[in-house]
């Protein structure tokens, strides 16, 4: 994700080289130039030529009713950009959700856990870390187990044979707390108040993942690129007879704004992906480890380090 500062015009424009976005709309401007400027070409050549000017032959479109089709594409833009934006939003809301529920658990273990068990301190540490990890690194495709060292005692063999490792970390802190309720390291009042912290991380997990199996229809994807292929098109044969070889320039400023936004839909209506526009979920990763070690008062550096049997280690 680009950190920007909203109120600087200039350093927003600064990102004009480097934007992905910007770059592959570009590329449709020019293409979409040297079409409009042969149609240009063609309507000139049709007005000068003897033989065609006698028989009054033009290219030219009615401007009225171009510009009807014109007030539906815009209404189906907005819905495209709103669709996107909005599950967007939703995962960056999930992930805000995702930062809360691991500080409250961080913050309730750390009260009901002395201040000598630096065992478990170092247990749940380790596997908030974990988890926020490798649900970001899950939702991207990437998740491996070569980013979990031991895992109590098992190997990375076995390892290997778990294809949801969010899921399996989520299920070994719930077992942690029934041993810690077990052993009467906590009563069935405190039982009760940490437990339900890890279905929320479950409904957290289970939204992420509704958004991403859940694309945008093939059918309005499918159709809205359609429709914004013909209209731009169909647009130098509107203004080549207006404006004659400015309509190269037209062409280009709209085929930007419109392509430009459906590429934009398109980079983020996918939230947890690797796009410039994308949400830093490994970022955000990254905070909630700094944060749970903080609250449990464990060292971060002593955890990323020390491999202990039964325990997450993060590599």
């Amino acid at each position: 994700m680009i950190n920007y500062d909203s109120k600087n015009w200039f350093e927003a424009i600064g990102h004009f080289k480097t934007s992905y976005v910007i770059r592959r709309t570009m590329r449709m401007c020019l293409g979409a130039g040297g079409y409009a400027a042969m149609v240009a070409v063609v309507e000139h050549l049709l007005e000068a030529h003897p033989s065609f000017a006698q028989l009054n032959i033009s290219m030219g479109l009615e401007p009225g009713i171009f510009s009807l089709l014109g007030v539906f594409l815009s209404l189906m833009l907005v819905f495209r950009t709103n669709t996107a934006y909005d599950r967007w939003w939703e995962g960056r809301k999930l992930w805000g959700s995702l930062v809360n529920h691991t500080r409250g658990i961080a913050v309730r273990w750390h009260g009901l856990l002395s201040r000598e068990d630096h065992t478990n301190r170092v247990f749940f540490a380790r596997a908030l870390t974990a988890y926020a990890k490798t649900l970001s690194d899950h939702l991207r495709g990437q998740a491996v187990p070569d980013l979990l060292m031991t895992y109590s005692g098992e190997s990375r063999a076995t390892l290997a044979g778990y294809t949801h490792l969010p899921n399996k970390i989520a299920r070994d802190i719930w077992e942690r707390g029934e041993f810690l309720y077990r052993d009467q390291f906590i009563d069935g009042f405190q039982y009760s108040q940490v437990q339900p912290e890890v279905q929320h991380l479950l409904d957290i997990h289970g939204a992420c993942e509704r958004i991403r199996a859940t694309p945008i229809p093939f059918a309005h994807n499918f159709f809205i690129k359609l429709f914004i292929l013909a209209y731009c098109s169909l647009l130098p044969f509107v203004l080549v007879p207006v404006v004659g070889y400015y309509a190269i320039l037209l062409t280009m400023f709209v085929v930007y704004a419109l392509v430009g936004l459906e590429y934009i839909s398109v980079e983020i209506e996918e939230p947890f992906g690797t796009d410039c526009n994308d949400l830093p979920t490994h970022d955000m990763a990254l905070r909630i480890g700094k944060q749970v070690h903080e609250i449990l008062e464990v060292s971060q550096e002593e955890t990323e380090h020390e491999v202990t049997r039964a325990y997450i280690v993060i590599s």
